[in-house]
């Protein structure tokens, strides 16, 4: 099984078209509201947020737009700047800016929620990687990853993703075996799937309802059977053990 391997993250680069805008729009709802859904009361107390792959910021905005966090930073290996996409987002402070994919140049526990959500499965060094979120963090750290490690996965499948730069693949006990082996306690874990609009974009909406209707059916049956026959999205909400609690309104 031979793979055809271009250079990494090629996709990422250069200007989005206005559909990848939208899509990435999309997405990014049901991002936010993976985190938020985690994060429940602990959203409150969150004051400063860093996303770590910022992309167009859409994440960032979103989360803003919901009420969690009053001060944002997004950065990525691409300049932030090429394609910010920051609608609807809440009045609030916000910093861009790239960095070098490694070290994040912050100091050590310099914000309350540090978060990279579908980052993981792009780096070459995912414990590194997770090393550095946390090392970043005071408070709690949130990672999401598509789970595409299943039985219906094929090698064209692989190669589909291997072409948008994932590099590592998961399935919900594999990605929470990485989490642990880099030092991150998880506080709380969630199996979704997208939402109606993201089923929908790139189909008709008769088309993405029914998928939604028997995805969600199935994982509502069974998460451990339909994470086994269907890629879907893992969040997990973490700290480092010797992070001290956040409060819970400030």
């Amino acid at each position: 099984m031979e793979f055809s391997v271009g250079q990494h993250n090629a996709h990422y680069e250069g200007v989005y078209s206005a559909r990848e805008r939208d899509w990435r729009r999309v997405c990014a709802v049901d991002k936010a509201d993976h985190i938020a859904d985690l994060l429940g009361r602990s959203a409150t107390g969150i004051g400063n947020v860093l996303e770590v792959g910022c992309g167009t910021g859409a994440v960032l905005a979103r989360l803003s737009a919901i009420g969690i966090g009053r001060d944002c930073t997004g950065i990525d290996v691409i300049d932030p700047a090429t394609n910010l996409e920051t609608d609807g987002a809440a009045a609030v402070p916000f910093h861009w800016l790239s960095y070098d994919g490694v070290t994040i140049p912050f100091a050590d526990g310099s914000f309350d929620l540090v978060y990279a959500s579908h980052v993981l499965e792009h780096v070459p060094e995912p414990r590194a990687f997770l090393h550095e979120l946390a090392r970043v963090a005071r408070g709690l750290i949130y990672v999401e990853v598509p789970c595409e490690l299943h039985a219906r996965t094929s090698r064209r499948a692989l190669q589909s993703t291997l072409d948008i730069g994932h590099i590592n693949f998961y399935t919900p006990g594999t990605f929470r075996l990485v989490l642990e082996t880099a030092g991150l306690k998880v506080m709380g874990f969630g199996t979704y799937d997208h939402s109606l609009p993201v089923h929908a974009f790139h189909s008709s909406p008769a088309k993405g309802l029914a998928k939604s209707i028997v995805r969600k059916t199935l994982l509502s049956a069974s998460p451990e059977l339909a994470t086994r026959l269907a890629t879907y999205h893992c969040g997990a909400l973490c700290r480092r053990d010797e992070a001290p609690p956040l409060p819970q309104d400030r």
